[in-house]
């Protein structure tokens, strides 16, 4: 059985820092870690498959970057139900 916090969320402040581009036919949410000297590149990438609510919302954006910022990779946000 699932504990009362499973049903809990939070809603992501702020506004999304990536940009919308088409890869591979479908349009995508694309971001970037931000430029930082302490940090190698790295060629790593996550791509996060979106739920019900679909890959245009802000909470799954800012999800995104945050994985960008803090993991140092770039992430993909695809439009893999077509809207």
């Amino acid at each position: 059985m699932s504990c009362p916090d499973c049903f809990r969320g939070h809603d992501h402040v702020g506004t999304p820092t990536g940009t919308e581009t088409e890869l591979h036919g479908l349009r995508t949410y694309v971001t970037e870690p931000p430029p930082d000297a302490s940090r190698r590149p790295d060629s790593s990438v996550i791509v996060i498959v979106s739920d019900a609510f679909g890959w245009s919302t802000v909470n799954l954006r800012m999800l995104a970057d945050s994985y960008a910022r803090r993991l140092g990779c770039r992430v993909y946000l695809p439009d893999f139900m077509d809207g």
